[in-house]
């Protein structure tokens, strides 16, 4: 079991678990739109590795807003500690390029 985690891991990135997932949701829920564009950031830190979490609200047309995906940063499997920040990133839309945003505390 443990080679199809790693298996898992090498093909979509690093994951949290369930409630450290919950956990950035809930930090993220409780910003709101203003509070998020007040803290345009440049780039990623470098040389960190990052669990992304796709909060997009579902719409019926693909067409109009973008993608919204929770960027948190993953410690090594022996560090053991759980995550203090994240990141929230716009994807482009058909009226906005996209956008970086953070880091917030959790």
């Amino acid at each position: 079991m443990k080679s199809f985690a790693i298996a898992v891991a090498f093909l979509l990135g690093p994951t949290l678990d369930p409630a450290q997932a919950d956990r950035v949701r809930a930090a993220y829920e409780k910003l709101g739109g203003v509070a998020i564009e007040a803290m345009p950031a440049v780039a990623l830190p470098e040389g960190v590795e990052f669990a992304r979490i796709d909060v997009t609200p579902r719409m019926r047309s693909a067409s109009f807003g973008h993608t919204t995906t929770l960027i948190v940063p993953v410690l090594p499997a022996d560090g053991g500690a759980a995550p203090t920040q994240f990141w929230v990133q716009y994807g482009k839309s058909t009226n906005a390029p996209a956008r970086l945003f953070g880091p917030f505390p959790l």
